[in-house]
């Protein structure tokens, strides 16, 4: 399946979903998964996931945090539960953290209710997202969406922030199209691209760079707003090119950007601002909810990648590096 036949799936993968884990919610027993601390994991794309489910996390009052899981490591006791992601359910470091944690309860999510992750998870739920392409677009928005309909039940909301996702994942798919041409010809021939947001969306900036390194083959970088204020910002020129996700201080930072003649995309749910000579804006919808607004933010940037992709001959091209170290071995992958 290619790249962006994912992308254009999402709706349907996202609708499939959302059913999927309601009805595993609807009949499991989740007393004793909420603790005090509540860390998410995951390596790659998860990780950038982990990001955005903690500060959703954050922002309704829990003590959430997003760990890296080779910090889990060591086995030390960060956390009291412990939500791993891996939307193939094999990534070794999310798998060893869960094995190496001293007493933390487990939540693993992935697609394999019976792969590695689901084993040694003391809860687990299995997304529904179908076949995926490399780079990952479905995988992910799919483990957020177990995600976010996990902490709303956790967290006793009502989990309506998700329904009508399929539906707006279509409409922003559709209007990001229409600015990709622009973006293709201003991002031409870039010798390297920040991505950049703050929050939640940081973890939407690190999953934007990893589909750029990944589709087109380009040095891409994700960082906090403030942080990029204090010194990175110094490496970008008219040769390079900028992705910023945010409604505060990233409208500014947008505008300064374009200012010293670096082409710049900003998707932002703030609908005053308008494309200049080297700023393209890509509006999105927003959401109450920080995960589902994650959703919504990396669609723009999943497109991106694959205009890059295109323009450079690389479209749908496998990894050239592959580890072989990276995946729990098992008789289905053997």
């Amino acid at each position: 399946m290619s790249y962006r036949s994912t992308i254009a799936r999402q709706p349907e993968a996202l609708a499939d979903t959302h059913a999927a884990v309601l009805d595993q919610l609807d009949g499991a027993d989740l007393s004793g998964l909420l603790r005090p601390v509540i860390g998410v994991t995951g390596i790659g794309a998860s990780f950038a996931a982990a990001v955005v489910g903690a500060a959703e996390l954050q922002a309704r009052g829990q003590r959430g945090v997003a760990i890296r899981a080779c910090d889990m490591a060591a086995g030390h006791d960060l956390a009291d539960t412990l939500v791993g992601l891996s939307a193939g359910g094999r990534s070794i470091e999310t798998v060893t953290a869960f094995e190496k944690l001293p007493s933390a309860r487990r939540i693993g999510i992935s697609q394999d209710g019976a792969g590695p992750l689901a084993g040694v998870s003391d809860f687990h739920l299995t997304i529904r997202q179908g076949a995926d392409a490399t780079p990952s677009s479905v995988g992910y928005t799919a483990t957020l969406l177990g995600m976010g309909l996990l902490f709303d039940r956790l967290l006793g909301a009502s989990g309506t922030g998700f329904a009508d996702l399929p539906a707006v994942v279509g409409e922003v798919l559709s209007q990001a199209a229409d600015k990709m041409a622009r973006i293709g010809t201003q991002f031409a021939d870039r010798r390297a691209i920040d991505c950049v947001g703050a929050g939640a969306s940081l973890g939407t900036a690190d999953g934007a760079s990893l589909l750029i390194r990944e589709a087109a083959r380009l040095p891409a970088s994700a960082y906090d707003t403030r942080h990029y204020l204090h010194g990175p910002l110094e490496a970008m020129d008219a040769t390079t090119g900028v992705l910023i996700i945010g409604d505060g201080r990233e409208v500014e930072l947008a505008r300064q950007v374009e200012r010293i003649g670096c082409p710049v995309v900003l998707v932002t749910t703030d609908s005053s601002v308008q494309d200049g000579d080297g700023l393209t804006v890509i509006h999105v919808p927003r959401r109450d909810n920080l995960i589902a607004q994650g959703i919504v933010d990396i669609l723009a940037p999943q497109l991106i990648a694959a205009q890059l992709s295109d323009a450079a001959g690389l479209t749908d091209v496998k990894f050239r590096y592959r580890m072989q170290d990276t995946k729990v071995k098992t008789e289905a992958a053997a």
